[in-house]
């Protein structure tokens, strides 16, 4: 299991976006910090504190990290991106490397992320 450690502004949002994207749990709750935890990985979220969270990010694509997050379906978690706040990026930039489809989005603070999909042969 990996772990990301996320500062952001929008607290609730950003967790429930990365709960339903991977599926996983909320845990360990408070009024700066919530732990999304799921079978794969592990998102650590904090509150920036006197943050105000604004309706539109610029996409991150200077930032020095993009994490990586297993998905069960790429498909799934494209129309589960778009309806939790995010974008995704066009399904045409989709690749494959090896047996893993891959496809870039973006979370709803702005943070770029790779969506990844083993694929079974």
């Amino acid at each position: 299991m990996s772990t990301t450690v996320l500062f952001v502004e929008g607290l609730t949002q950003t967790a429930n976006f990365y709960a339903a994207l991977l599926g996983g749990e909320l845990l360990d709750q408070s009024a700066s910090f919530v732990r999304v935890t799921s079978d794969s990985s592990e998102v650590l979220i904090h509150q920036i504190p006197g943050a105000t969270p604004d309706v539109s990010y610029t996409p991150r694509e200077e930032s020095a990290m993009k994490p990586v997050y297993f998905v069960s379906s790429i498909d799934g978690a494209r129309s589960a991106v778009a309806n939790l706040g995010g974008r995704v990026y066009d399904a045409s930039t989709v690749a494959t490397y090896g047996n893993v489809n891959y496809c870039d989005a973006v979370d709803p603070e702005g943070n770029v992320i790779q969506l990844a999909e083993r694929l079974r042969w």
